[in-house]
C-alpha cells in the first residue's frame, strides 16, 4: 500500500513538472513572438531577413551573393582605399562581405518564406524552429536517448536547454533548425530509419557545411546502412540548384566559394573573432594559430573522436548510448573546433550538456551504471558541467548589452565547449576500460563454470 502511494505521488509530481516546463517554454516562445511583432522591422540581431532576401533573390533570378565584380571600377578602388586606411573589418560588414552566407541549396529552402508578410513570417519562422528543436529533443527522450529514464524526464531536458533555445529563437537563427535535424538523425538511426537520418543530416549540411562531420561519423559506425544513403542525399542536395538553373549556378557557386575563402577574421579586433579555440589561444597565450596549424588541430581532435566512436561500437555499447555520445562529441567539435562559429552556434551543445547534467545528478545505483560500470556522477563531473552551463549562460546574457562583446572576447563559449568535449572523452575512455575489465571477468567466470555464464552481478553486463 505504501509503495503504491509513493509511486502515485511521484507520478503526480512528474505530471505537474512536465506541465510546468511546457508552460515555461510556451511562455518564452510567446514573449519572443510578441517582441517580434512589437519591434516589426529589420532588427539588427535577426537572421530572418537574410533568409527571406535569399529566398526572394532565388525566386526573382538575382544573384545570391555580392561580389567585387558587381562594383564599378571607381567604387572598387574606393573600397580598397578604405580598407587600406581604416582596416578591413571597419568596412566589410556594410559592403560585399555582408549578407547571405549559406549554400545556393539553402536559398531554395527559404523560398516559401519570401511569400509571407514580414511580421507574420517572423512569427511563423520562429514557431517552426521551436517545433523542430523541441520536437526532436522530445523524440529522442521517448526513444530512451541517452538512457531509459529519459522517457520520464524529458521535461527536465526542456528546462535545461531553455536558455539556449530561447536566445536562438529570439535572433531567428537557423541553428535551431540545425540542432533539431541532427537530433532527429540520432533518433532515426535508433529506429532503423536510415534514409530519414541521411536526409536530416544533409539538410543542415546544405546550410552550414560543418554538420557533415556527424554524417561521416555515422558512416564509420554503420557503413552499409547509412553510408550509401548519406552519399546520395548529399549529391541530391547540392545538385538540386544545378538541375533547376544549370547555367546560373556555376557563377553562384564561384561567388559562394569566394565568400567562404575570404571570411577569415584573423586581422580584426578580438571582440569580433569567431568563438573557437583560436580565440582562447590568442587571448591567454598570445599565440595566433595559422590556418594550417588550426586545421591540423581540427584533424587531431576529429581523429580522436572517430577512434572513440569506433572503439565504442566494437565494445558493444548500446546503440542509443553510442549515438548520443557520437552526437555530443561531434557537436563540441563543430563549435569549439569548427569554422565561423558564432555565439548562437553553441545551441548545438545544449542537448548534450542537458543530458550530461541530468545523468551526473541522478542518484548512482547498480542499474544506473552502464558500459564499464562507472557511474557518471561525481564531484569533479558536476563541477565541470555546472561550469560549462554557467559559462554559456553568461555569454548569452552578455550579448544583451552593448559592451557584451568585450567579456565574450575572453572565450567563455569555446572554453565551455572544450571542457564539455574533454569530459565526454575522459568518460568514454573510462567506460571503454571498464568494458575490458568486465570482458576479462566474464572469461574467468566461463573458465570456472564451463558451459554456461554465471548470473552473478560481478560477471554480468547490463546493456539496457
Amino acid at each position: 500500500m505504501t509503495l503504491h502511494r509513493v509511486q502515485a505521488s511521484e507520478d503526480s509530481f512528474g505530471e505537474f513538472f512536465w506541465r510546468l516546463s511546457l508552460a515555461v517554454c510556451l511562455i518564452a516562445l510567446a514573449v519572443v513572438c510578441i517582441r517580434v511583432v512589437v519591434q516589426a522591422g529589420r532588427h539588427k540581431h535577426s537572421g530572418y531577413f537574410v533568409y527571406v532576401d535569399a529566398g526572394r533573390a532565388w525566386r526573382e533570378g538575382r544573384h545570391l551573393y555580392t561580389s567585387l565584380d558587381d562594383l564599378p571600377p571607381a567604387e572598387r578602388q574606393q573600397l580598397h582605399a578604405k580598407i587600406a586606411n581604416a582596416g578591413e573589418w571597419q568596412v566589410r560588414e556594410n559592403t560585399i562581405w555582408g549578407g547571405y552566407r549559406y549554400s545556393p541549396t539553402a536559398a531554395i529552402l527559404f523560398v516559401p518564406l519570401s511569400f509571407v508578410p514580414g511580421p507574420v513570417g517572423e512569427v511563423v519562422w520562429r514557431v517552426f524552429l521551436a517545433v523542430v528543436a523541441y520536437g526532436a529533443l522530445f523524440w529522442c527522450s521517448q526513444l530512451a536517448i541517452p538512457r531509459p529514464m529519459a522517457r520520464r524526464h524529458w521535461s527536465i531536458f526542456f528546462l535545461l536547454v531553455l536558455w539556449s533555445y530561447t536566445g536562438c529563437l529570439n535572433n531567428g537563427q537557423s541553428s535551431c533548425l540545425i540542432v533539431g535535424c541532427l537530433l532527429g538523425s540520432v533518433a532515426a538511426c535508433c529506429t532503423d530509419r536510415w534514409t530519414l537520418a541521411a536526409v536530416l543530416i544533409a539538410i543542415p549540411t546544405a546550410l552550414k557545411l560543418y554538420p557533415v562531420s556527424l554524417g561521416l561519423l555515422f558512416t564509420l559506425l554503420y557503413p552499409r546502412k547509412f553510408g550509401p544513403r548519406f552519399a546520395i542525399a548529399l549529391v541530391v542536395a547540392f545538385a538540386l540548384p544545378f538541375l533547376l538553373r544549370p547555367y546560373a549556378m556555376v557563377e553562384e557557386h564561384r561567388r559562394w566559394f569566394w565568400h567562404l575563402l575570404n571570411d577569415a577574421k584573423m586581422a580584426v579586433p578580438l571582440t569580433s573573432w569567431d568563438q573557437d579555440v583560436r580565440l582562447l589561444v590568442r587571448r591567454f597565450l598570445g599565440i595566433t594559430l595559422s590556418m594550417k596549424t588550426f586545421m591540423a588541430l581540427q584533424l587531431l581532435v576529429a581523429g580522436t573522436i572517430a577512434a572513440i566512436c569506433i572503439a565504442g561500437r566494437l565494445a558493444g555499447w548500446p546503440r542509443r548510448s553510442l549515438l548520443a555520445r557520437t552526437f555530443g562529441m561531434a557537436t563540441c567539435w563543430m563549435t569549439a573546433f569548427g569554422m565561423a562559429t558564432e555565439p548562437s552556434t553553441y545551441i548545438l551543445v545544449a542537448p548534450t550538456l542537458a543530458w550530461s547534467i541530468w545523468e551526473v545528478w541522478l542518484r548512482p545505483s547498480r542499474r544506473a551504471t552502464y558500459h564499464g560500470g562507472h557511474s557518471p556522477g561525481g564531484a569533479a563531473s558536476r563541477i565541470v558541467l555546472a561550469g560549462c552551463l554557467v559559462l554559456l549562460i553568461m555569454a548569452y546574457v552578455f550579448l544583451w548589452f552593448p559592451w557584451g562583446r568585450i567579456p565574450n572576447s575572453y572565450g567563455p563559449e569555446p572554453l565551455a565547449g572544450t571542457l564539455l568535449l574533454g569530459y565526454l572523452i575522459v568518460r568514454s575512455v573510462r567506460e571503454l576500460r571498464g568494458v575490458r575489465k568486465i570482458t576479462v571477468g566474464e572469461m574467468v567466470c566461463q573458465e570456472v563454470d564451463v558451459g554456461r555464464v554465471t548470473s552473478s552481478p560481478t560477471c554480468s553486463f547490463d546493456d539496457a
